[in-house]
């Protein structure tokens, strides 16, 4: 590509690389059917370039020159997504973002945070607890994914019952447009003026523009945590439960719930019994926190639930993120569980009154092409909740999977369309999704999405094949 000596020549010297080590890992993301393809060696596309940049000017560089080549551009963080959404096309280029990781400023008057969109959770966290703050967003994959991320795949943290999800806490954005120019959404805790695009842009993954920089809000950082625990017979009965505990406004800032098989999973090493099992996570400094938990007992023992004990919310909180290690073991070289397995995940949501409906169709979905099916609710509202599946696919070997696997999807996404519910919480679409999505958006709505993309993206540069139908 003889253009790509123009693009080396504008930008500052290491920041185009065609190593192929890197090309190949950066052809990718965590998506399981991607890891699956790369380890049995497969011959996936890579591209010509990856361009690390450091700041909203090379980015911005960087598209002029790809509208002019008409070069396709594929945004990446750390390549946490599991959807899909960051795979590299053949003489495509791999814009990653990791090198943009500063924390650029700190207003203590308005608890604000300014930041380079490649700044990872865990970067984020260990800047703002000198000051005492949070912003309060910790997903699973909070130590390798990035801000950037989060905001792409409108991502929700593991306290969303506290401190809300992503779009809660952005509060201001730059990005770079497809050709080049570069959009500022100075930060504000609110705006009337037109319509929001910094909502546009939460969730659209990449397809319309680079996010390069975000201001988020920040609270005070909890000292430690008070857990509750109870035990459920049933599944519908620790969803009622949950419900009117979120109604109860307690001030729980963790929430979850899991049927029988996700709660063996989490808690078969305390001895746990067996049944359904509910957790809550105060603040500890949380002011009035015993009229609250005891609030919040009162809530669940009228729903018909068993108190546990606190230890399950101290080894959720020790454990939290450790299927993440866990999920590289077995989709990665290690090969944990031999071939021909996948394992995955898949967030749908919808209403309470869909809630029962989506649990039965979307586990029984699954179940008919995996050998392993688990559940749990982990962002909850009062109108409704996710339902966070989690499910093992073995196949006869690597190709078989396959297959099972992809069928395993469909009918779930079937089911899930069936009964109401989104196909997509906080995981995002990708390419994984994009199929599904125009049964839950329906002809008006794919087109809307469609001509968006068409007005901001007139080449089609930005992350062709993901998210769109």
């Amino acid at each position: 590509m003889e253009s790509l000596d123009v693009l080396v020549s504008r930008l500052p010297e290491g920041a185009v690389t065609t190593e192929p080590q890197i090309l190949r890992e950066r052809a990718i993301d965590s998506w399981a059917l991607a890891l699956l393809r790369q380890v049995r060696g497969d011959d996936l596309p890579l591209p010509a370039a990856v361009v690390l940049p450091t700041s909203t000017e090379d980015v911005a560089t960087v598209l002029a020159w790809a509208g002019e080549t008409g070069t396709a551009v594929i945004p990446r963080g750390t390549g946490s997504g599991v959807c899909g959404g960051a795979q590299a096309q053949k003489g495509s280029l791999v814009l990653d973002l990791s090198r943009m990781n500063k924390v650029t400023g700190l207003d203590l008057v308005s608890q604000t945070v300014d930041v380079q969109a490649g700044v990872r959770g865990d970067q984020l966290e260990d800047a703002l607890a000198a000051e005492g703050l949070t912003v309060g967003h910790y997903p699973q994959s909070a130590a390798i994914s990035t801000v950037g991320g989060w905001i792409a795949a409108s991502s929700a943290g593991q306290a969303s019952a506290g401190f809300g999800a992503i779009e809660d806490v952005l509060l201001g954005l730059t990005a770079v447009l497809p050709r080049g120019e570069i959009l500022r959404c100075p930060p504000v805790p609110r705006s009337a003026a037109g319509p929001d695009l910094r909502r546009l842009l939460v969730g659209s993954e990449g397809t319309l523009a680079v996010v390069t920089e975000a201001t988020l809000a920040c609270q005070a950082r909890p000292p430690g945590w008070e857990w509750l625990a109870f035990g459920f017979g049933s599944f519908s009965a620790l969803a009622d439960g949950l419900r009117e505990v979120v109604r109860a406004r307690t001030g729980a800032a963790v929430i979850r719930g899991y049927d029988e098989t996700d709660a063996a999973l989490s808690f078969g090493t305390l001895g746990h019994p067996g049944g359904c099992v509910a957790l809550l996570g105060f603040p500890a400094d949380l002011a009035g926190l015993q009229a609250r938990t005891e609030l919040a007992q009162d809530v669940m023992r009228r729903a018909g639930a068993t108190d546990l004990t606190a230890s399950y919310g101290e080894h959720w909180e020790q454990h939290r993120n450790d299927a993440v290690g866990l999920y590289r073991q077995i989709m990665g070289p290690d090969r944990a569980f031999g071939p021909g397995v996948i394992v995955d995940t898949a967030e749908v949501a919808g209403l309470w009154s869909a809630v029962p409906g989506l649990y039965a169709g979307v586990r029984d979905a699954l179940a008919a092409h995996c050998e392993a099916v688990g559940c749990h609710l982990s962002h909850l509202y009062s109108s409704g909740s996710s339902l966070y599946f989690t499910f093992l696919v073995r196949g006869a070997d690597d190709r078989d999977v396959e297959a099972r696997y992809l069928a395993a999807w469909r009918q779930a996404m079937a089911s899930c369309a069936a009964a109401g519910g989104t196909i997509t919480h906080h995981h995002g679409v990708g390419r994984l999704k994009a199929a599904f999505l125009a049964a839950e958006l329906g002809p008006a709505g794919t087109d809307v999405l469609k001509r968006i993309k068409a007005a901001v993206d007139p080449d089609g540069i930005l992350n062709p094949g993901v998210l769109l139908p």
